[in-house]
């Protein structure tokens, strides 16, 4: 028997987006724990590059210190259904994507195979996120809300 008030199938989380929360939640607390080495000195600024990319990491631990904020909130806003979270994803993705064009066109230049294989994963990931985000089922989920 069918009740009123149990959740219909449309209002189900999308697996999708729980992954999505779990890497955002990952990402902040690398983030934050990075912010800690740079402030002992333990690790050098260039070791952050792919965390923030795009020549960020070289303003020093503040941007990672609000890097972490960011992304704890936006994996907030995506658990929640909160309008426009899912748009804001999509972006940040988008410019992570555009930060890294410079990165892998360096790598490739200098034959650094590692690196190419780095922010072509990075760029992968991120288009993912893109298209599972634009994909109809998860709108309407975001619009249900």
């Amino acid at each position: 028997m069918l009740s009123l008030n149990s959740p219909s199938h449309a209002q189900e989380r999308p697996q999708g987006v729980a992954v999505i929360v779990a890497g955002c939640g990952l990402l902040s607390a690398i983030s934050l724990a990075f912010a800690a080495l740079l402030l002992r000195r333990e690790v050098p600024l260039s070791a952050g590059a792919f965390l923030l990319g795009g020549g960020l990491e070289q303003l020093g631990p503040f941007a990672f210190l609000l890097y972490c904020p960011l992304l704890a909130l936006l994996g907030v806003a995506l658990w929640r259904r909160w309008r426009g979270a899912r748009r804001v994803a999509i972006a940040l993705a988008a410019a992570g994507i555009l930060l890294a064009m410079p990165a892998i066109s360096s790598a490739f230049g200098d034959e650094r195979i590692y690196a190419v294989l780095r922010e072509a994963t990075q760029i992968m990931v991120r288009v993912l996120v893109i298209y599972y985000l634009s994909r109809e089922p998860v709108k309407e989920w975001f619009a249900g809300s």
